[in-house]
């Protein structure tokens, strides 16, 4: 076997290969880097995505409806934040009725309740104070002090030191059942322009430095608990300070608890719609549609196909004017031979309507040949007279005199 310049080629490729791999190993480790799960689908666009599964993990059985067509099961407990759940009006008796017989609602801020919800007792008070205005004496008192005040240099304004800001947090007040045993404070920023006033002792509230942010007032044999504010609890603000601890608060999260949450009122598109709840009518109405379409529809060619043309033959020729002479008689036999005459002869003679019944019969007999006084007895039969009588000579005659006529060209001025 002789090595030849391919071999040679083939083994400095191999060595070059075996090199690189050699210095990857040496110049190179395999380190574990723990990487997070990527979010889910529905996180990005729902707010509270982090607070049920916070719910979840607690051990609470969590639905989302799209619209509140039905309610949950009466001791669930229902987080109703869709601003069009009382779309139609039956919604709202349905709410109460079910609150009242056991039913947990939680309403997040809104501001005031709409008159759907006033039998919540519950009032909201505004903390913002309008200044006293100012009056004319109180302003000339002003100018004469100002006046009277000797001037002073201005004084250099110190530099402002940037304070963090420092929440004062909520509490859950004295006299009222804590809701994790005893009564704690929990570490939250929650600003309010306004306070709640409740007509009912609260089951459970939580104060802050302007007054009662939240509270929680029994309604029958159910509860609504509503806010003053907006709770830090979307999917960035949960997992910090006690946010978490304050929503388990709020919506007593515990195991075994059905909890719902209403955001939006969405429907079915509207053909999806349909197609749901009338199938049959609308398979009907398509079968009806497509149907009287396609009888309108333009046509390739006849509906039958067309029958060949022939001539009759002289027996069914025979057959036809007897059976037509039977149930007609004679006198309307000759009625019809007259009257394809004179349409015979209005396509070929010029001005034949208003001739008179002798000026026809000659004008006739000039086209045709034929004798205008038969012509005359024949399209004006008289019953005393003998070619009346004998009709078969009167049709003879016409049909001799129509189809002449129907071989001469026509005069008529086109």
């Amino acid at each position: 076997m002789k090595l030849g310049r391919q071999h040679a080629l083939t083994g400095f490729v191999a060595l070059a290969l075996i090199a690189f791999g050699i210095w990857i190993a040496l110049n190179t480790e395999w380190v574990e880097v723990r990487v997070p799960d990527p979010r889910r689908q529905s996180a990005p666009h729902d707010a509270d995505f982090q607070l049920k599964q916070l719910a979840t993990r607690l051990g609470a059985q969590v639905s989302a409806p799209t619209n509140l067509d039905q309610l949950p099961p009466i001791g669930a407990t229902l987080a109703l934040s869709s601003s069009d759940w009382n779309l139609f009006p039956e919604r709202a008796a349905l709410l109460r009725r079910w609150v009242e017989d056991g039913g947990h609602l939680w309403l997040p801020y809104q501001g005031e309740l709409d008159e759907a919800l006033k039998w919540i007792p519950v009032r909201w008070i505004s903390l913002k104070r309008a200044t006293p205005p100012t009056t004319a004496a109180d302003a000339d008192d002003e100018d004469d002090d100002e006046l009277s005040r000797p001037a002073l240099p201005p004084r250099p304004k110190p530099r402002a030191k940037p304070e963090a800001p420092r929440c004062a947090g909520v509490d859950e007040p004295a006299g009222i059942a804590p809701a994790f045993g005893s009564a704690r404070h929990f570490d939250s920023c929650l600003y309010a322009n306004e306070r709640l006033e409740t007509t009912a002792p609260p089951q459970w509230a939580l104060d802050g430095p302007s007054g009662r942010l939240v509270a929680r007032v029994a309604v029958g044999r159910g509860s609504v608990t509503v806010a003053s504010t907006y709770l830090p609890w979307n999917n960035l603000q949960l997992l910090q300070r006690d946010h978490a601890l304050l929503a388990a608060a709020t919506l007593r999260l515990h195991a075994g608890q059905t909890i719902w949450f209403v955001q939006d009122e969405a429907r079915a598109p509207l053909l999806s719609f349909l197609w749901q709840r009338g199938m049959p009518a609308v398979l009907i109405g398509g079968l009806a549609l497509g149907f009287g379409l396609w009888r309108g529809a333009v046509r390739f060619g006849p509906r039958t196909a067309p029958l060949p043309t022939a001539r009759r033959s002289m027996a069914e020729q025979i057959r036809g004017t007897a059976e037509f002479v039977h149930h007609h008689g004679g006198a309307a036999l000759l009625a019809a031979q007259q009257r394809a005459l004179h349409d015979a002869a209005r396509g070929r003679l010029n001005g034949y309507d208003a001739h008179s019944r002798s000026e026809r019969a000659r004008a006739i007999a000039n086209a045709t040949g034929l004798d205008a006084a038969g012509l005359v007895r024949a399209m004006t039969p008289d019953p005393d007279d003998a070619l009346a009588r004998h009709h078969g000579a009167a049709l003879t005659l016409l049909e001799t005199a129509r189809r002449r006529l129907l071989n001469t060209p026509t005069n008529r001025p086109r």
